[in-house]
């Protein structure tokens, strides 16, 4: 059965708390396929927000699936910013460029982010006619379910090009349909940010078991993912006044310490994921951090992006980590510096931070021909990384500058890297070097299951 109509049928209320509850615990078990109720009908503010809450839970209770380190991990693999350094599969496919239609790990990102689709539209169709959920709830939980359909609708269009919209559980409805176009996808993010923005809250939910935590949505997390996706579509303006404004807001700030950047009480944290997998800290600490059984890490940064790093850049000083492997110096990603939960210092998975909004808005106001503002937005972010303003004067150095600010500041980050060079039309050029690169490897593909469950939906070129 087609993970488009799998989860077709809708949930009842009972089903989706439990599946999708806030505890810290594995969620194995599968939809039930017989329940045909169109979304679910909240009984009370608690019930609606048990189950919002849940969807967090759902996203980071897979190991290494699409938001559990699996983009960060496949996407970086995918460009010049990791490689394995043993035979691994399916994960040493990225790297490849030897990624079938069959692989395990592609199918499970483009399922899970199916997944989740189906749940917040479930949410989504059920609140309206939830009479036990007062106003400001419903308004606050429609909010979250736009902002986060927004953020997987704009990861599967960057990984796989354009893909079927489900804007609703209704079977019939979903069961005809087939892949959209990538524009028609970027304006569905789009539309879904414009609206979670006039129905988010300023203000971070509060939690009294975690006070502070930025794990929930808030306006300025929609204005921030706006920004990218507008970055994304070459509209300048509207990116450089999103993420001004996201700039401007005096609750986020830079860390002046690096080891600072990705705890949970980060100033410069707009969203964040609390990890729930076992007693891991986050995917990527794990990832990263864990030794292998014969004393070789797995995963490590290439010599590219290490020789890329400036003397005394801040960032390769506290955010990588070398040790020797008979002889050889191999040196890992460390960011997150946890490998398991401690219950005291903790990390959480850093979604949006202030950082690459500066970024943006240098961006931005280059493509625009505001020189001076650029180089400004860069010169903070080198700032932070110990570094000397950048000498770069023209538009063509400055653009340069930024996206080599980008590469050092957002390694292994949410495949920052992989989107940078496809949507710059770099790829190519970067990565013709790599064993095995051809053009149609910029798009992943289509999971076989999915062509053979729905046989009118076309696999994407060359595979």
């Amino acid at each position: 059965m087609s993970l488009l109509t799998k989860w077709l049928p809708g949930l009842c209320l009972p089903a989706l708390v439990f599946l999708l509850s806030g505890c810290r615990q594995l969620v194995r078990a599968p939809l039930p396929e017989n329940e045909m109720s169109i979304g679910a009908v909240f009984g009370s503010d608690a019930d609606a927000q048990q189950a919002m809450a849940g969807v967090y839970v759902t996203m980071m209770n897979n190991s290494r699936a699409a938001f559990n380190g699996g983009i960060s991990l496949d996407a970086g693999l995918s460009a010049d910013e990791l490689y394995c350094t043993q035979p691994y599969a399916p994960e040493d496919s990225f790297q490849l460029f030897k990624l079938p239609p069959s692989n395990m790990q592609n199918t499970r990102i483009f399922n899970t982010i199916y997944e989740l689709v189906y749940f917040l539209n479930t949410m989504l169709a059920g609140l309206p006619g939830s009479s036990g959920v007062s106003a400001p709830v419903k308004a606050r939980l429609e909010g979250e379910v736009l902002f986060n359909r927004a953020l997987l609708y704009f990861y599967l269009v960057n990984l796989y090009g354009g893909v079927p919209i489900a804007l609703t559980p209704k079977y019939m409805t979903n069961t005809s349909l087939q892949r959209a176009s990538a524009d028609s996808v970027n304006a569905r993010v789009i539309a879904d940010l414009q609206k979670a923005v006039l129905l988010l809250p300023e203000e971070y939910i509060s939690d009294a078991s975690d006070p502070g935590a930025r794990t929930r949505p808030n306006q300025a997390a929609a204005k921030a993912l706006l920004a990218r996706v507008w970055l994304y579509r070459g509209q300048w303006d509207s990116a450089e006044a999103a993420a001004a404004n996201v700039i401007g807001d005096p609750r986020y700030q830079l860390e002046s310490d690096p080891d600072s950047v990705f705890l949970s009480r980060s100033r410069e944290a707009i969203w964040q994921l609390q990890p729930v997998y076992e007693d891991k800290a986050t995917a990527d600490g794990y990832a990263y951090l864990k030794p292998a059984p014969i004393g070789r890490p797995l995963y490590v940064l290439t010599t590219d992006l290490l020789g890329s790093m400036e003397a005394g850049d801040e960032r390769k000083l506290h955010w990588t980590h070398s040790l020797v492997y008979k002889g050889q110096v191999l040196v890992c990603p460390f960011k997150y510096k946890l490998l398991a939960d401690t219950g005291t210092a903790m990390e959480y998975e850093m979604v949006l931070r202030l950082a690459e909004q500066y970024l943006i808005r240098a961006e931005a106001r280059a493509r625009q021909g505001e020189l001076s503002g650029a180089i400004s937005d860069v010169n903070v972010i080198r700032a932070r990384a110990g570094l000397a303003p950048t000498p770069a004067m023209t538009q063509t150095d400055i653009l340069d500058a930024i996206a080599h600010e980008r590469r050092i500041e957002l390694f292994t980050e949410w495949g920052h890297r992989w989107l940078d060079l496809k949507r710059t039309g770099q790829a190519t050029t970067v990565l013709q070097t790599k064993t095995g690169w051809d053009p149609h490897d910029s798009l992943y593909p289509i999971p076989a299951a999915e062509l053979l469950a729905n046989p009118g939906m076309p696999q994407n070129p060359g595979y």
